[in-house]
């Protein structure tokens, strides 16, 4: 009898052992900071084992490979701020032509808005629809085909703006990073509001964000930190180290990439 007492114990405890190893969170952890000489970061996406970065100070986009060495370099932009990239082509809003370039096969073309932004900040594409970050306007562009509509409007009450600076398609939703609102809001492809994420977690300009299939990932640039939510809402984690005005993020195979707008850098993180 002792012993069946013993056995069945013994059962509950490995069970216990089991089932908190497999509910146990895992964590993005620091790995390494890539520098990036002679470039101040504003936007950042991954292709592969390369980085893109758009140069604001410089006017331009280059690619890097994971050394920091800058590949290819495309000059002659006017302020590149958030990129994007779709079916191998990065988009390139510039803030100054209130344009949208696009880098295809090493040539640059333009793209054509049927509503002109004022300082577009990011773009996002989502096969045959794009969005625009439109800045001083305080909204955001959707385009698809040959038809367009916009939503937002100045404020900080639901649905409005305080300076957009980054937006991004996640299944049916759009995700945008309301800077100076100091939160992320949540709209379904129509405009229509669904919610707030990070209202209450004291950021200091929300200035870029990367959505996953688990995970919002938002820049706090004056903070100096990145700050991870699930897609509900909840802050999961917060990212501090290594990280000077972070900028933008990307995410790509368990790696977390950082641009520092100040630390002329790349501050990688991985999940474990």
């Amino acid at each position: 009898m002792q012993l069946m007492k013993r056995a069945v114990v013994l059962f509950f405890l490995i069970s216990l052992c089991l089932t908190a190893c497999k509910t146990s969170p895992k964590t993005w952890i620091f790995n390494k900071t890539i520098a990036v000489k002679n470039v101040q970061p504003v936007g950042i996406l991954v292709e592969n084992q390369n980085i893109w970065l758009s140069d604001a100070i410089n006017n331009r986009v280059v690619k890097l490979n994971m050394a920091g060495e800058i590949l290819k370099e495309y000059p002659n932009f006017n302020r590149p701020m958030h990129i994007t990239l779709e079916n191998s082509q990065v988009y390139v809003p510039e803030y100054l032509t209130d344009s949208i370039k696009i880098i295809s096969e090493g040539n640059i073309k333009s793209f054509n808005l049927i509503e002109t932004p004022d300082a577009p900040a990011s773009v996002a594409v989502s096969g045959t629809t794009l969005a625009v970050a439109d800045f001083y306007n305080h909204r955001i562009i959707v385009q698809q085909d040959s038809t367009s509509m916009s939503f937002g409007k100045k404020g900080d009450s639901d649905g409005e703006f305080y300076y957009p600076t980054d937006v991004q398609f996640f299944g049916d939703l759009i995700y945008v990073a309301d800077a100076y609102n100091n939160r992320v809001q949540v709209f379904d492809k129509t405009g229509k509001f669904q919610k707030i994420i990070g209202w209450q977690d004291q950021i200091n300009v929300a200035s870029g964000l990367y959505v996953t299939e688990s995970n919002i990932f938002v820049c706090d640039f004056e903070g100096n930190r990145v700050l991870i939510y699930d897609l509900e809402g909840s802050l999961i984690q917060t990212l501090s180290d290594n990280l000077v005005k972070p900028i933008d993020v990307f995410v790509s195979k368990k790696t977390l990439y950082v641009a520092n707008y100040d630390g002329s850098s790349v501050a990688i993180f991985k999940l474990q």
